[in-house]
């Protein structure tokens, strides 16, 4: 099996170490009180939906996946338009993870939500990037998060349909999210799903700028989509096998494509779809090479880990994201 590279197999970087110092010491003065209060609720609604007696220790999100290695290749040049130093080495070790959502390890590849995480670990910098294969979430902010899991808590063993039915009717986010997800192709393959940062990253320029985009990786191989005949036909474990029938001839690969901002797109609201065209720029490419087994499952990617030249989303969800996955990471241990 090819050893999975990991963060600790490097010196960390000074100043990924001065953010993790100063994190640890905000997250735990009282000005953040309310906000950890938050994060740990939500971590116990997880536990409380996807949970396991028996295993205290689960995954309870985005449980089923599989590991794999590669390497991403920053554009030649791009440094000139974007002052990210990370992006000036010619190709960084990756490691690479496939998931489905949801706290079912034993989940049907037909789920339509599907997951990609990255630790992109440079000589003098490191990335760790989630995404999803959709271009949206379906909460903007904590109050609606909290309220779409507590709908489908089970009350006396059985999940209120009807209810959730009504709350996601009545909320716009939900709505929207449940129209997008319908439309959302289900793909034979992981080669062939786009999978986007959903949050508004800011990007550094040669000038000093920083550019508000979203970020999305692009199947070379193109999108492709399944009739509900053609899934059936698969069964449950089609993605980790397809994977490694076409790993064995040839990587897979990305265009990490950066969909900039046009001056009217909401930047805060992760349920906000932008229309209309927008400027793309291609940074990278990301080759997935081989397959690498499931050791990754247990750990932790975390989307504050930016390298310099880019600055975190503003919108309420991604610090508590980051701090939800945290609290979840150590209760696995």
């Amino acid at each position: 099996m090819k050893t999975i590279p990991t963060i600790g197999a490097r010196k960390p970087k000074t100043h990924i170490l001065r953010g993790i110092v100063a994190a640890l010491f905000v997250s735990s003065c009282a000005l953040w009180a309310e906000s950890a209060t938050d994060s740990q609720s939500i971590a116990e609604l997880f536990y409380t939906l996807n949970g396991d007696a028996k295993d205290p220790h689960k995954k309870i999100n985005h449980a089923k996946g599989f590991c794999a290695v590669g390497e991403f290749i920053p554009v030649k040049g791009i440094t000139n338009t974007y002052n990210i130093p990370l992006l000036k080495e010619s190709s960084i070790p990756t490691q690479a993870r496939f998931s489905l959502g949801g706290g079912n390890p034993k989940a049907s590849d037909t789920t339509k939500g599907r997951g990609l995480a990255l630790k992109i670990e440079g000589k003098s910098d490191n990335w760790e990037i989630v995404m999803l294969n959709t271009e949206i979430n379906f909460a903007k902010n904590l109050e609606e998060f909290v309220k779409f899991f507590e709908i489908r808590v089970p009350k006396n063993g059985k999940v209120d349909s009807e209810n959730i039915a009504k709350v996601t009717k009545e909320t716009p986010s939900f709505a929207n999210y449940d129209k997008y997800l319908a439309k959302t192709p289900l793909a034979p393959s992981v080669a062939n799903t786009t999978y986007y940062s959903i949050h508004t990253f800011y990007f550094t320029d040669s000038k000093g700028k920083s550019i508000p985009a979203r970020f999305a990786f692009v199947p070379v191989a193109g999108e492709k989509g399944l009739s509900a005949d053609e899934a059936k036909k698969l069964g449950d474990d089609f993605l980790e096998s397809d994977f490694k029938s076409k790993t064995a001839s040839k990587p897979i690969e990305y265009k990490m494509m950066l969909i900039l901002a046009n001056p009217n797109d909401i930047t805060n609201d992760t349920t906000a779809l932008w229309s209309g065209k927008h400027k793309e720029v291609q940074i990278a490419t990301l080759r997935i090479k081989e397959y690498a087994g499931k050791d990754c499952n247990g750990d932790v990617y975390m989307p504050a880990v930016l390298p310099q030249g880019v600055d975190a989303p503003k919108d309420p969800l991604f610090e508590t994201r980051n701090e939800v996955y945290g609290i979840t990471f150590g209760k696995r241990q």
